[in-house]
């Protein structure tokens, strides 16, 4: 099956060597390595690079040399668009303080660049125009690298990827250099054909991120724009504020950001009080049509429908943005995009999540997405496998919690074969891991243990890596529990104490600070823990593991949370459900493909019967505190206190995991008096 995310062209309109693109463009797309192939015209990330002769482009392949080529036979024009692009990258690399990995131009043009005429390669086959040029040593590929990178502009920061190569497991992952695959550079530098364009991937795979080139694109390429960012969840809209002015210094945007004027970081929702708290909020106070209020009862998506409806008799409406770009849409109703359809001059850009819940009921195909992300660059693949078949219960002997037709599979990045009613389900490599040569690595170790050895357990595990990799540090390190109850805090607060003890190493306790400190390991629960990411986590539940589908999701996304291995503990005293499981990610470490039995028609039908959907938005708060109080089986005869309780708490929009930490914290009170 071929992968489109290997293969980008920065230019549009026909050449006079179509098929030798094309040749270049069905290796890619074939091949195994992982590897991105590029062929531009100029780079990428500034508009201001420009060339006056037009029958030249330069092909970029990791471990291998820049490929100029002439196909105009023009040799002197050829010539100094070699010059002025090399002189460019040399600009480029200046201003992103790459020079002290790179040196001046002259240092590595030699060894870096290659070029040819058309007639002198056009029949030779890509594998052995490629093997002309391939760069053997690692470290002069791991430049090569960074120079692509500046050409693409996926700009990595010197100070965490490094200088020298890295030679420990630890370092190679961690200091890998990050380059934009195909489809990540086509949708932030390819100009929006369509009115909504939408994107869609696994957690892990850098939508967020995306979304912050696509803002700095957008920002820096029109003097006259009006940007609007949102989301549902408040703390995403205030994190990514901050995150924006970050960004931009990281970029090197020399332009002051215009706050509520060029671009605006907000809710979905928003105050009558403030309208630039929210997109709604600043509809209705830019077109005079009413606002409603959150109440405890009202819905979103039938804000939204009567907000279009009350636009829709203004008659044509002029836009009051050029460009709104939403962050996990699968937290909203069709409703809310075609509002901002309606007052969006040019697109609307649409993100989320391939399924936030292995458990939703939605079959990830049923939705065309122009742009699909299933490569996780977070996680390894064995990793998500196996955190993918315990969550929708693969490993289970009878039939699984969960099961996705062919084109779903294929949508969240797997191959498929199938073999006498079963699939062997498989992942292609990623270049963040391809370097580690033989080593054969435990992505996941499942660790029956007795509860009250729950505490030593952790400490030898954080020895082991210690022992394992010298170059450890603290915030390599996270670990995070599934309860929410006193016994898991209370020995947060004594794996706090005794780390500092035993190892030196100060604890940042995640639930407490809502944010990863540096040079600190990480304990929280699992409210604390989305977007972060470990080279190690150890994951752990005091209660034995069962078929609840919100368990199931909240391993799967603690998970995933590490980029080298999860560690995962569990009481020994459920061992019988607990076998089929270690049987299953050792077959996967071992392998390194899931083999699943398929389950029958009527398997399949009773699957999706049974699936419970979160509709997170399209509920009421109501619909919502009922949820939580469902999966903290809250007694009946105790929920109306709870209901009053965040009523009075919450008189605008609120986030369901503070929601959940309220009232696990409130019950836990009024049990222990």
């Amino acid at each position: 099956m071929s992968d489109k995310s290997l293969f980008y062209r920065g230019f549009e309109g026909n050449t006079e060597i179509e098929d030798f693109f094309e040749r270049f463009q069905e290796y890619a797309e074939a091949n195994e390595t992982g590897n991105s192939v590029y062929i531009l015209k100029r780079p990428l990330g500034d508009k201001k690079y420009t060339y006056d002769y037009d029958k030249a482009v330069v092909i970029l392949v990791p471990k291998h040399k820049m490929l100029f080529l002439d196909y105009g036979g023009n040799e002197e024009a050829f010539e100094e668009y070699v010059d002025d692009f090399v002189d460019d990258v040399g600009h480029i690399s200046d201003k992103y303080d790459y020079m002290q990995v790179l040196g001046r131009t002259s240092k590595w043009r030699k060894d870096f660049i290659e070029t040819r005429t058309y007639s002198e390669i056009k029949d030779l086959s890509v594998e052995d125009l490629l093997r002309s040029i391939r760069i053997v040593s690692n470290e002069m590929s791991r430049k090569g690298e960074f120079i692509i990178s500046l050409l693409t502009g996926s700009i990595n920061d010197i100070e965490k990827t490094g200088i020298a190569y890295p030679e420990t497991i630890l370092e190679k992952i961690k200091r890998k250099i990050v380059l934009f695959d195909g489809e990540q550079t086509r949708f932030i530098y390819d100009e929006p054909h369509e009115k909504r364009i939408t994107i869609q991937g696994l957690a892990g795979t850098g939508k967020t991120e995306l979304l912050l080139h696509k803002i700095k694109e957008i920002y820096t390429h029109n003097d006259e724009v009006k940007i609007a960012f949102t989301c549902h969840n408040k703390i995403l809209a205030d994190n990514v504020r901050t995150r924006i002015p970050e960004f931009f210094n990281f970029m090197k945007v020399q332009e002051q950001i215009k706050w509520e004027e060029k671009l605006w970081v907000m809710s979905s929702w928003g105050s009558k009080a403030d309208r630039n708290s929210g997109v709604y909020s600043y509809i209705c106070d830019f077109y005079g049509i009413p606002f409603e209020r959150f109440t405890y009862s009202t819905t979103f998506e039938g804000v939204c429908k009567r907000a279009i409806a009350n636009l829709r008799e203004q008659g044509s409406v002029e836009p009051c943005f050029d460009y709104i770009l939403i962050d996990e849409s699968q937290d909203f109703a069709e409703s809310f995009f075609k509002l901002c359809e309606m007052v969006t001059r040019k697109c609307v850009y649409v993100a989320g999540d391939i399924f936030q819940n292995v458990f939703d009921y939605e079959d990830v195909s049923r939705v065309e997405p122009q742009f699909l992300l299933n490569k996780c660059y977070r996680t390894d693949p064995k990793t998500l496998m196996c955190a993918h078949a315990i969550g929708m219960g693969l490993f289970k002997p009878d039939i699984p919690l969960r099961w996705l037709s062919d084109s779903g599979w294929s949508d969240c990045g797997y191959d498929i074969k199938k073999n006498d009613g079963y699939y062997d389900l498989y992942r292609k490599p990623l270049r963040r891991f391809e370097d580690l040569g033989d080593v054969k690595l435990s992505t996941l170790e499942v660790m029956p243990t007795k509860r009250e050895r729950y505490f030593e357990k952790i400490i030898e595990i954080i020895a082991k890596i210690q022992k394992e990799n010298e170059t450890v540090e603290p915030e390599d390190i996270g670990i995070m529990f599934l309860e929410n109850n006193n016994t898991n805090y209370e020995l947060a607060k004594r794996l706090q104490i005794e780390i500092k003890k035993e190892f030196g190493w100060n604890v940042n306790i995640g639930y407490e600070t809502k944010e990863k400190i540096k040079d600190t390991l990480f304990v929280s629960n699992k409210n604390n823990v989305k977007g972060l990411e470990f080279p190690f986590v150890i994951c752990f539940m005091q209660g034995c593991l069962t078929d609840n589908l919100q368990t199931r999701n909240s391993i799967y996304m603690m998970l995933t949370r590490s980029f080298i291995t999860s560690y995962f503990i569990l009481p020994d005293e459920g061992i019988k459900n607990i076998e089929h499981i270690m049987q299953g990610v050792d077959q996967v470490n071992k392998n390194g493909y899931l083999h699943v039995k398929e389950p029958t028609d009527d398997q399949k039908k009773t699957l999706y019967n049974a699936i419970i959907q979160h509709t997170s938005i399209h509920q009421s708060q109501r619909e919502i505190v009922e949820d939580v109080l469902d999966e903290l089986r809250i007694p009946k005869n105790e929920r109306e206190k709870f209901h009053k309780l965040i009523e009075t708490l919450y008189k605008d929009e609120f986030d369901k995991d503070r929601v959940y930490e309220i009232v696990q914290t409130n019950y836990n009170m009024m049990n222990s008096k």
